[in-house]
């Protein structure tokens, strides 16, 4: 993550640090989240208006990953399919990417014997798109847990709809 990092993420959450290491944190923060609204109002044409309105507020923060599905059909085919909720999976959000060109999953958390964060809760903490190219858009999201996955994708394939 570019802008909204784990470890940013974690230090914002100590509990013992100075007031001074705060305001420089916090800071810090504040700074990343105007660089990334600014990158990110460049990508207003390159996917759906939907998705893009959607993420032009809080994205999923504090949603629950209810299940990741590798849709597999070839070696140059391959989507993912984000299924979220926030109301203990009586409404789900599906959100999925296309034609994937590339994916990678981390868990910076998960040999932590004393974590900070719960290592086994996926919930969904920020999340980055990002220009590649004039053809290609990465995304990125960070879990709780310490877990994150990157993908990219071509412009306007991703799509997003809510199940009740």
């Amino acid at each position: 993550m570019k802008y909204f990092s784990y470890e940013l993420f974690l230090a914002q959450n100590k509990e013992s640090i100075s007031v001074l290491e705060q305001e420089k944190i916090q800071k810090q923060w504040n700074h990343n989240v105007f660089d990334y609204r600014t990158a990110y109002k460049k990508l207003s044409d390159r996917m759906p208006s939907n998705v893009y309105h959607h993420f032009s507020g809080r994205g999923f923060h504090d949603y629950q990953l209810i299940s990741l599905e590798i849709e597999h059909k070839s070696l140059l085919e391959m989507g993912l399919k984000f299924t979220l909720s926030n109301d203990d999976g009586l409404s789900k959000i599906i959100l999925v990417f296309h034609d994937v060109s590339y994916f990678e999953y981390i868990h910076e958390n998960y040999h932590n014997e004393q974590p900070v964060m719960n290592r086994d809760i996926y919930q969904w903490l920020y999340e980055e798109f990002i220009n590649v190219d004039p053809f290609t858009i990465s995304f990125e999201v960070i879990f709780s847990s310490g877990a994150s996955i990157a993908l990219t994708f071509p412009n306007l394939a991703v799509s997003l709809k809510e199940e009740r």
